[in-house]
């Protein structure tokens, strides 16, 4: 796969749908961060605890992957404290760890400084979701994400696109975080027992995604590489279902939309290829943009 080549190509076509951030609450709290070093606390009930693979992740960004969980596992979040994923994870630069991976731009899928942290947020967003924790920033990718189902994702990007949330119980919880053979885990602990909660979808309408096809001077004439698949867009909604003995109350948590993104078809010289309009820039730096 020609990754480097996806830099060349981040231009924004008309006709698709636009993100929307979720939620964005301030608040004065106190934030916590991992007690580096302390001794690991045990809590006896299991709240929730979600898992995702990463087949998809190239090497280095599988370390990536794997660095947010190591800088996850073992947060102790008292009553009323918050927690900001990108004090905790970031910043996503090679000076702290990361190296190459790939980010969502708009459409298209480039490469990033990294990439690949946005899969931390989004595991642990759906575990949180799963806990009744109150979430206070929250923002949807752009295009769907490999690993969850629409409305279950979080993207991040340097301190701009953040992904925080608040343990508004009176009991402390306990974040336990582990990524190795191409599998994210994160479960979260209680002292007391933790809320029924399930985690619902609708997918609302699908988007075509479309076909750009490029001439590449190095295949030979007639010879075809697909570069990206391509994948359609999506527009869902999500909700809760709190289960409360005999009650479900149902909480919605809105609408995300996708973007479709381009499948991508390298030819070789002498094979008709459309123009298409296409714009230079430099890799994304740090995570995704929504």
């Amino acid at each position: 796969m020609k990754w480097w080549l996806l830099s060349l190509w981040l231009a924004w076509f008309p006709g698709t749908p636009v993100p929307r951030i979720l939620q964005v609450v301030p608040s004065a709290a106190p934030v916590v961060e991992p007690a580096l070093g302390a001794p690991p606390v045990a809590l006896p009930y299991k709240w929730a605890s979600v898992t995702t693979n990463y087949y998809h992740a190239s090497a280095t960004q599988a370390v990536n992957i794997e660095i947010t969980a190591s800088r996850i596992n073992g947060t102790l979040l008292r009553p009323g404290q918050i927690f900001n994923y990108y004090r905790v994870v970031g910043p996503y630069t090679a000076a702290n760890g990361y190296g190459w991976g790939r980010a969502f731009l708009g459409d298209r899928i480039v490469p990033s400084v990294g990439g690949g942290v946005c899969q931390g947020a989004s595991t642990l967003y759906a575990a949180v979701l799963r806990t009744g924790l109150r979430v206070l920033e929250r923002h949807q990718h752009g295009l769907q994400v490999p690993y969850l189902p629409p409305g279950e994702d979080a993207t991040v990007s340097g301190s701009s696109l953040n992904f925080r949330f608040q343990n508004n119980t009176a009991h402390p919880v306990l974040i336990q975080a582990s990524a190795s053979d191409h599998h994210y885990h994160v479960t979260i602990w209680g002292d007391v027992p933790g809320p029924n909660i399930e985690v619902r979808h609708e997918v609302l309408a699908r988007y075509d995604f479309r076909t750009i096809r490029r001439t590449d001077p190095k295949l030979k004439p007639g010879q075809q590489e697909i570069l990206f698949p391509g994948q359609p867009g999506v527009r869902a909604r999500t909700w809760l279902e709190i289960h409360r003995g005999s009650t479900v109350v149902r909480r919605d948590l809105g609408i995300d939309m996708y973007r479709p993104s381009p499948r991508i078809v390298l030819v070789g010289p002498g094979t008709a290829a459309p123009t298409v309009s296409i714009r230079t820039g430099a890799p994304f730096p740090g995570g995704c943009s929504p």
